[in-house]
């Protein structure tokens, strides 16, 4: 009977300890950091590089105004050291995630941001700006060091590269859309102030800030007014959504539709095509340069 006793407490220890390995070996060996939306995942894949795994939060290709977490996404999150988030009201259901899990840190990287106010509404799509998403890049570099420090050096680096990337991008803004033709450009709805502020243009919106307002009958009367006295040629759509305004203007007025990008997301296609922050941006300036001249 003893010996039975003592062969059971034997195989009790391996499997205790076989376990235990288990669970060690599940661990992540590096740092879980979530973005809210596609263009903070981007630049905090860019900054963390292969010291983190960097996971967004949006699925590809859906609007993130209104987006709500799945039960699934926020027991996913729990694990994270890290949740880089907006505010300015563009991610703002980010708060019931927060007070669903206890593990990670919540970071709000918009700390330094000049942003744009409308009344007493803030227009959050500063990273629209190569010139503020400078700012979210050092908020994202600074979180970064701080959950992980020792590797703040390779963080740093990164960062750096990425802000040259980034003044790169805001002095081609500057020389391509300096002496264009026009200066006014029509949208749906105003997500490029920041664009205009910052290089001199004049955005014109069928809609305000909010991309799911309905558009007038008198507010599309007044742009298609305006498309005709200034001979404007080019109007722009946006890949997220598809606004029937603004084909119904292209109709009235004989302008051609181009895509402005607001990079609130990444559709699956241009994931394929290997698109990211810089090259939509991009995207966009040959655009507008075309549209502008």
């Amino acid at each position: 009977m003893k010996k039975l006793l003592s062969i059971f407490l034997a195989i009790s220890i391996l499997f205790s300890l076989t376990s235990c390995n288990t669970k060690i070996s599940k661990r992540p060996d590096k740092m879980i950091v979530y973005a809210s939306f596609y263009p903070l995942y981007d630049l905090t894949k860019k900054i963390a590089g292969d010291k983190a795994v960097v996971q967004n939060i949006i699925p590809p290709g859906v609007e993130p105004h209104d987006w709500e977490p799945t039960t699934r996404q926020v027991a996913d999150i729990e694990r994270a050291s890290a949740v880089i988030y907006l505010g300015l009201g563009m991610d703002s259901w980010i708060n019931k995630i927060e007070t669903s899990v206890s593990g990670p840190k919540f970071i709000n990287v918009s700390t330094g941001i000049n942003a744009i106010k409308v009344g007493n509404a803030v227009n959050p799509h500063v990273w629209l700006s190569p010139k503020e998403t400078q700012i979210l890049a050092k908020n994202i570099k600074d979180a970064l060091v701080n959950a992980d420090n020792k590797n703040a050096k390779y963080y740093q680096s990164n960062y750096e590269n990425l802000v040259k990337t980034l003044k790169q991008l805001d002095n081609e803004y500057t020389t391509k859309l300096k002496n264009t033709k026009t200066k006014t450009f029509v949208v749906y709805h105003s997500a490029f102030d920041y664009i205009a502020r910052d290089y001199g243009l004049n955005q014109v919106s069928i809609v305000g800030m909010s991309e799911e307002a309905e558009a007038s009958p008198a507010k599309i009367a007044e742009v298609i007014k305006l498309i005709k006295d200034e001979n404007i040629k080019y109007i722009f759509t946006e890949p997220l959504t598809s606004p029937k305004p603004i084909q119904s203007i292209a109709n009235e007025t004989g302008t051609k539709v181009l895509p402005l990008n607001t990079i609130e997301g990444i559709t699956k296609d241009e994931m394929k095509k290997g698109y990211d922050y810089i090259k939509l941006m991009q995207q966009n300036l040959d655009n507008l340069q075309k549209a502008l001249n």
